[in-house]
């Protein structure tokens, strides 16, 4: 592998990064700077089209929605903001609704309307975008959750990862747990899901703190 550009402009750590979903060649970042940043990486110059300094605090989570005209993110002040990227511009924020800070955020990706949001405080929260209104929190975890992920495929599962030495697998139909999945020593940092469509099997991937990677199936 060759490197083939650095993204510069960012002033502290970064956190996370996610890949626009209509075209590879845009990308966003997260920073303890307290903003996001979105960049063109389709150049060799790797420009930056868009910085956004609306969090007071911590950027942390950040997902696309699965058209591409929206983005949300999280941070350490325990509020998630919704952009529209066509303008550039805030368009919801949910102040508190978690306890504490808030680390990761999804979206559903065959709804497109159904936004996962977890933390600090070991709960996942599901938001309805068209009613602006929480649907459900589900207690998931006794410790920080550390990832969210959806299957792209159907969206029928979501998969979390917690600091309480498990993942789980939930129904987004009923938000009824399917399974826990315990096999690291300590915290398990992340988590991501694959369907295979021929079977509609479905393999899980899990990233922890003893230095292992898992799958599971």
């Amino acid at each position: 592998l060759t490197e083939m550009g650095v993204l510069r402009g960012h002033e502290a750590r970064l956190c996370k990064i996610a890949f626009h979903p209509m075209d590879g060649r845009y990308v966003a970042t997260t920073s303890f700077d307290h903003t996001w940043r979105l960049w063109d990486i389709g150049e060799s110059s790797c420009r930056q089209l868009l910085l956004q300094d609306g969090h007071a605090k911590e950027v942390y989570g950040i997902d696309f929605h699965p058209d591409g005209s929206l983005v949300t993110t999280t941070d350490f002040a325990g509020v998630t903001q919704l952009w529209d990227l066509r303008t550039g511009k805030s368009i919801a924020n949910h102040h508190k609704t978690h306890a504490k800070r808030v680390l990761c955020a999804a979206f559903n990706p065959t709804n497109g309307y159904h936004l996962m949001t977890a933390g600090d405080d070991g709960t996942i929260k599901i938001y309805d975008l068209r009613q602006r209104k929480i649907l459900a929190t589900v207690p998931a975890h006794s410790r920080l959750i550390s990832q969210l992920s959806l299957d792209r495929e159907e969206g029928e599962y979501l998969a979390s990862s917690s600091f309480d030495g498990t993942a789980k697998v939930w129904s987004t139909r009923d938000w009824r747990l399917l399974a826990t999945l315990k096999g690291h020593q300590g915290l398990v940092m992340g988590v991501d899901l694959i369907l295979n469509k021929d079977d509609d099997d479905v393999g899980i991937i899990t990233s922890g703190y003893d230095k292992t990677i898992k799958l599971w199936k």
